[in-house]
């Protein structure tokens, strides 16, 4: 009796599926038997309708699924983001409706492929804990009972671990690691977020995940890389605080050096945001943070950097970086502050520290000025104390320079 069609007068004011309450068209008559039935209601898959909503964004007032100008205007997406499945399943789907509008009037030929970027993240990844446990099973004539083996699986919360094996606490049974799969319901190797905000907050979450690894590989959560990020993000809180109570009058040294680290921070930081570098982006935050640590700058140029450092450290740790801004007096909120932009003549090195290797064997360095001459590098060099104990009084077999690198003397 195929095909079946959909009634037209349907109502959609009341929440659930409008098949459910039409008076007709679920019931009908077998085409088997000619007995009494029911057809199937859930007739449309959810992909029907997030395969082209990015494209109803453009018009979401509008009585027809698009208006051309404005599809024309806002599209195409500038950067879609999915794991593995999306980018197997949901934008191939995408991609067909896309066609289908096109051939329908509903967007223009430019939006044929929706999608000008696509970048594929990884998965957060846990180890599974599993015991196996035996059960008694009657036969199907109740003469006999069987013995099943089946597997349990645990929460990771609900085992202890202890030179490198995993125990249930509540049994003391020892459990077998397997290595860390997709966290998975069925697995039971999942981490309640709702815990790890209790315990260490929702920045501590992000930015562990963020600084592990590059994005598009899979994470693998654990509990100790999360105390590390934590016990972090409490010592830049410390770091603001100290900060806050130094004598606002009193001179300081190494205001240039934490200056230029800091604006070297931005762009570095920068860059990594804006290529989804974010692990990147955080190892430069953790070396700047670093180095404010240990600065002896003045009060004015300490509060600039860790303001500055509060900003970069706002994509990744929002609520931290709210309350260093408003700790240091910061105006509004940061969210709403410009975004640092670095001085390009803060980031030239005026001098630069080079390696001297001598038969390819590291054993000193120099500082020199980053524009100094190759033949004034030499000369430095045949005078450090580590080359004039290797030539012995001789005479290098070859002097190397590579400007701003390194020094290599071969005796």
């Amino acid at each position: 009796n195929l095909p079946v069609e959909l009634p037209e007068d349907v109502t959609f004011d009341v929440p659930g599926n409008p098949l459910d309450r039409h008076p007709t068209w679920r019931n009908c008559a077998c085409p088997s038997c000619g007995k009494p039935a029911k057809r199937e209601t859930d007739t449309m898959d959810t992909f029907v309708d997030s395969s082209w909503y990015f494209a109803r964004f453009t018009a979401p007032r509008a009585s027809t699924p698009t208006v051309m100008e404005d599809a024309e205007y806002w599209m195409n997406v500038d950067q879609y983001i999915g794991g593995i499945e999306h980018a197997i399943l949901h934008l191939l789907y995408s991609r067909f409706f896309a066609r289908a509008m096109h051939i329908c009037g509903h967007l223009p030929e430019s939006a044929i492929e929706p999608f000008d970027a696509l970048f594929t993240q990884g998965m957060v990844t846990h180890a599974i804990y599993k015991t196996m446990k035996i059960d008694d099973k009657a036969s199907s004539n109740g003469d006999l009972s069987i013995a099943v083996r089946r597997a349990v699986y645990h929460f990771p919360e609900d085992i202890e671990l202890r030179e490198g094996k995993a125990f249930v606490k509540a049994t003391g049974e020892e459990a077998e690691i397997i290595p860390s799969a997709k966290m998975s319901k069925s697995k039971n190797n999942v981490v309640d977020p709702v815990a790890i905000i209790d315990q260490y907050g929702a920045d501590t979450a992000r930015w562990f995940v963020l600084s592990d690894s590059p994005p598009e590989r899979d994470v693998e959560w654990t509990a100790s890389g999360a105390e590390a990020a934590h016990k972090h993000l409490n010592r830049v809180w410390n770091l603001c605080g100290n900060i806050a109570k130094m004598n606002k009058d009193a001179r300081g040294i190494g205001d240039e050096d934490l200056i230029r680290a800091m604006h070297k921070a931005i762009h570095d930081v920068t860059m990594g945001v804006e290529s989804f570098g974010f692990n990147a982006a955080i190892a430069k935050l953790y070396a700047f943070t670093g180095v404010l640590s240990k600065s002896k700058a003045s009060y004015a140029t300490q509060r600039e950097a860790v303001m500055t450092l509060a900003q970069l450290m706002a994509p990744m740790t929002p609520h931290l970086a709210e309350d260093i801004w408003d700790y240091q007096g910061g105006e509004g909120l940061i969210a709403n502050a410009p975004w640092p932009v670095a001085d390009e003549s803060m980031l030239v090195e005026e001098s630069v520290t080079m390696p001297i290797q001598v038969n390819g064997k590291r054993r000193s360095e120099i500082t020199v000025p980053a524009d100094l001459p190759n033949e004034e590098v030499e000369k430095l060099a045949l005078a450090d104390d580590a080359v004039i104990k290797a030539l012995a009084g001789g005479q290098p077999k070859k002097l190397i320079v590579v400007p701003g690198r390194i020094v290599n003397v071969v005796v």
